[in-house]
């Protein structure tokens, strides 16, 4: 019975760690519109009445879900294929230098953009080093993502280069740390960031391989 038990949550568990963690995501990305879906079920009864043993509230929530992403998926395809002519990206450059003249909002718009451009670039080592740091003491080690290397002129660290690391929290890599070391307070390791990830959402139990630190040479190639 032990046996079976056991073959059961190795079979279970992932799945439902996925589900977790995609549902994580879908409330993050849905939940700014599911609102006014909501509403328009609600106002027309759609689905009000459910479905053989699913409640009505439940499956308008999860149909307004999927259809949110859907639209979302398709509204990126088409921006993406108009911004790809001339006038369409004249347009667009157009409206963002006036985004950018609204107080507040070009504050977030600004931000936002630079982390999505950073993140996306393909000449970018955000998020693609892992590396180990004293965290959250410096007795206490934590595997984190470099996210800006070569920090310099840093208040209170003059003379020093600096590295900026994300440290995740366990199991939700989604929150963390944003730490500033020194340099030689960092130990670059041959590690994948999917490897990495599943070592977080795992709480360590999966770990491919013994960290190995990198040598100068080789962190000078990454």
């Amino acid at each position: 019975m032990k046996r079976n038990f056991i073959t059961g949550l190795i079979i279970l568990l992932p799945v439902a760690m996925t589900v977790w963690i995609v549902s994580l995501l879908l409330s993050w990305l849905t939940a700014p519109f599911s609102g006014p879906v909501l509403s328009v079920f609600a106002k027309w009864r759609i689905l009000e009445a459910g479905f053989l043993f699913i409640p009505g509230e439940t499956l308008q929530l999860l149909l307004s879900k999927l259809l949110i992403v859907s639209s979302l998926v398709l509204i990126t395809l088409l921006l993406g294929f108009v911004a790809s002519r001339f006038f369409i990206h004249f347009l667009l450059s157009r409206w963002d230098a006036i985004i950018k003249k609204i107080p507040f909002i070009s504050t977030v718009y600004k931000t936002s953009q630079d982390v999505i451009h950073t993140v996306l670039k393909q000449d970018s080592n955000s998020f693609k080093q892992v590396v180990i740091v004293p965290f959250p003491n410096p007795t206490s080690h934590a595997v984190g993502f470099v996210t800006k290397e070569k920090m310099e002129n840093v208040p209170g660290k003059e003379g020093k280069t600096m590295v900026g690391v994300f440290v995740p929290t366990t199991p939700n890599p989604t929150s963390g740390f944003i730490v500033l070391y020194d340099v030689s307070e960092v130990t670059y390791i041959d590690m994948k960031v999917e490897d990495a990830l599943k070592y977080v959402i795992s709480c360590g139990a999966i770990m491919n391989e013994p960290f190995r630190p990198l040598n100068a040479s080789e962190v000078s190639n990454t």
